[in-house]
């Protein structure tokens, strides 16, 4: 299932020994946003590059006074309660990183990440493609024997090797809680329905990578697949590489633990083109609101702190097009920690029946 990549030798780093809610029923709601992501995601990115793991409190600290005073605490306008503040857990979890064709040459800015997410306290190791296998049967042993929310990512080759991963897991009765893939190949499986979150950058026109993968039945948890092909800049042999890129990634991994696997409302897949004068902004889903009568998409872009491009597309409609009150639009969101629960992914998925 893996196509025709050369394979890169030896395993690099040594192995490590789960939103922002609409409503609780499930329906649009006018209510919700995403007020002070980026700002949010500068300052754990920034957290993230210290050079001491002893520093991981100080990061979660540093999140929450920052929630505290923007009101940002899983899309409710309060400030965080100081009982909630206690309760925000460390960064935690597995990282499982992988390479892709002829790895220890094109693939090093997996090494990199690895090391951004070893600096906040989540162990992450690095291996190539091919060994995804022997990988996976750790990482079983590892979670049935100390649960930690799982994360997977992979370049290329590597891409596909982290779906796999995934369906192994699935087939274990193991959650993933984040599985992201830099520019899989086009033969890569579908995303199996025990990922909670689904993160997809790629390119649609590159040879190597240009996978598009899709959600696979029984898939119900966060979507988004992030098309670069407009930004000439990103290749598929430093698509991985890109700073600002894994800079966002870390800080959902930093704040992990404290997300609710399955948050509230609907989950809602998205997939959008980045403008090539656009900033690469990573959302994890998509979530629907209902317009009020004189809305338009440059209103809720301003409400929803999304650019209008980002809900045009998704939306299937130009940026100037007429909403009508009542009509439902989707509208892109980051999951953040809800401080006043510490429920992490790892308890929220039910092994398949056997």
């Amino acid at each position: 299932m893996f196509g025709t990549d050369i394979a890169a030798s030896g395993s690099g780093a040594s192995r490590p020994v789960a939103n922002t809610p609409a409503n609780s029923s499930g329906a649009p709601t006018t209510a919700s946003s995403n007020a002070a992501t980026s700002a949010s995601n500068s300052l754990l990115a920034r957290a993230a590059e210290t050079n001491t793991v002893s520093r991981s409190s100080d990061l979660i600290a540093s999140l929450v006074n920052f929630s505290s005073a923007t009101g940002e605490a899983g899309g409710s306008a309060q400030a965080m309660p100081p009982a909630a503040e206690k309760a925000m857990p460390q960064p935690r979890g597995r990282a499982y990183l992988f390479r892709g064709m002829v790895g220890l040459i094109y693939s090093r800015g997996m090494d990199k990440l690895a090391e951004r997410i070893n600096r906040i306290g989540v162990p992450a190791s690095v291996d190539t493609y091919l060994m995804w296998r022997p990988v996976a049967a750790a990482a079983i042993r590892d979670y049935r024997r100390d649960p930690e929310p799982v994360i997977l990512i992979g370049h290329s080759m590597g891409g596909d090797s982290v779906v796999a991963f995934a369906e192994t897991l699935n087939a274990a009765g193991i959650p993933v809680s984040l599985l992201v893939t830099y520019d899989p190949t086009r033969i890569a499986d579908d995303v199996p329905p025990n990922v909670r979150r689904y993160i997809n950058i790629y390119q649609s026109h590159s040879i190597m990578g240009g996978g598009h993968v899709t959600a696979g039945h029984g898939f119900h948890g966060h979507y988004a697949s992030v098309d670069l092909a407009n930004h000439g800049e990103i290749i598929h042999i430093n698509i991985e590489k890109t700073d600002s890129v894994q800079e966002q990634l870390v800080a959902k991994i930093a704040r992990l633990a404290a997300t609710p696997a399955a948050g509230e409302g609907e989950a809602v897949p998205i997939h959008y083109v980045v403008p090539a004068s656009a900033t690469i902004e990573l959302w994890d889903s998509g979530m629907p609101v209902v317009a009020q009568a004189g809305d338009t998409l440059q209103k809720l872009a301003v409400q929803y702190h999304a650019p209008g491009w980002a809900i045009a597309q998704i939306n299937n409609m130009a940026e100037d097009a007429t909403i009508t009150a009542g009509q439902r639009i989707i509208v892109p969101r980051n999951l953040m920690p809800i401080a006043a629960t510490a429920t992490s992914a790892i308890s929220a998925y039910a092994a398949p029946a056997r």
